[in-house]
């Protein structure tokens, strides 16, 4: 005698995900969107420089004089000028040298108003300055229009 099997399983029948995975994805959905609603967004802390007009006149650069400040200019190739005529950077080195010897509030600015010059030309250059003038190096642009 044969036993029959209470429950045959037939090889046609298969589970559909569909509505399982749509509901799964709706509850995910739901709680990303809570989740993101919840969380304050983070600032990055800038320390702006405050204006003080007791300061000393050392870190008030409207004090300067015209003999305090050293100009150098960069043309479209990144070659530095002073005084309008291209200086070879050992000869730049010895002339920033000298004025801060004799100017002991002078300042070396680097005038970046050129719009043909490369940011990381500006960068380059500047970076440059800051190894002969140390922290008394400063940089000028133009007013965007």
């Amino acid at each position: 005698m044969r036993i029959r099997k209470k429950y045959q399983s037939s090889s046609s029948s298969e589970i559909n995900l569909t509505a399982l995975l749509d509901v799964v994805f709706s509850i995910l959905a739901f709680f990303i969107l809570i989740s993101s609603a919840l969380i304050v967004p983070s600032r990055i802390g800038v320390d702006l420089p405050i204006s003080d007009r007791d300061s000393s006149a050392e870190s008030n650069p409207s004090d300067l004089k015209a003999e305090d400040i050293f100009i150098i200019t960069l043309d479209p190739n990144g070659q530095m000028l002073s005084d309008g005529k291209s200086i070879a950077p050992q000869q730049l080195e010895q002339d920033i040298r000298k004025f801060l010897a004799t100017s002991s509030r002078g300042v070396v600015v680097l005038s970046a108003d050129n719009t043909n010059v490369s940011y990381q030309i500006v960068i380059n250059r500047l970076a440059e300055l800051r190894s002969i003038a140390g922290n008394r190096v400063a940089i000028a642009t133009s007013r965007s229009s």
